[in-house]
């Protein structure tokens, strides 16, 4: 066997395990979220959008914004019979 051929194998054999070897979560208020997903963080009275990224081999949250987006939710007008 050339070594041409055994080096791209081995190469591919070893993607499941380095993928499964970074599949951390970040935790935020006792819920997980995965590699790329965003929450709004709060720490010492303030509040801040942040990513879950890896640094150094280990999942953290990384500041995108401060502080975060809020959703509104629209109530329906009271309408005036006449």
């Amino acid at each position: 066997m050339h070594i041409g051929v055994l080096i791209p194998g081995l190469a591919l054999a070893l993607i499941p395990a380095l993928a499964d070897a970074h599949n951390c979560k970040c935790r935020n208020r006792g819920v997980m979220f995965e590699l790329g997903q965003t929450s709004c963080l709060r720490v010492d009275g303030g509040s801040y959008l942040a990513r879950c990224e890896m640094k150094l081999n280990v999942s953290s949250w990384t500041r995108i914004q401060d502080g975060c987006p809020v959703t509104e939710r629209t109530l329906p007008r009271p309408t005036r019979a006449n």
